[in-house]
């Protein structure tokens, strides 16, 4: 897999590897030349993520967390979903419920990436659960 090093609007720097780093690429030029949305959301709506989805991914990530994306069939997807829930997968429904409550509305890609501090702050909120 390919390994590539994004600047991303509102997030900052990213390492992807493998199909989103293609993916990225080609969303971030097509927003350079005026085309698509560019950067996270565009590279996973792109690849069929919706963007309600997509915009909270990108949150996540601006917010110091990791995005760990996978393809994979079908036979193996009870295998991949053990071993994302086996290290840390959060619920994404109550994650979102959280950032809700304290205001957010969706990814706005003029945002600031998070500090230091600030992910550490973030993170606290959630040592206790997922």
């Amino acid at each position: 897999a390919g390994l590539g090093i994004l600047a991303i609007p509102g997030v900052g720097p990213v390492v992807a590897a493998g199909w989103l780093v293609a993916t990225a690429v080609g969303a971030i030029a097509g927003a350079a030349a005026g085309g698509a949305t560019g950067g996270l959301i565009g590279s996973l709506t792109s690849a069929g993520v919706s963007r309600d989805d997509a915009s909270f991914y990108a949150e996540g990530v601006r917010r110091g967390g990791t995005l760990v994306t996978a393809r994979v069939d079908e036979e193996h997807f009870a295998t991949a979903e053990m071993i994302m829930n086996r290290h840390g997968r959060i619920d994404r429904a109550t994650r979102e419920h959280v950032y809700r409550d304290a205001g957010w509305q969706g990814f706005d890609e003029k945002s600031m990436p998070y500090t230091p501090a600030e992910i550490a702050r973030e993170r606290s909120l959630y040592q206790n659960r997922l």
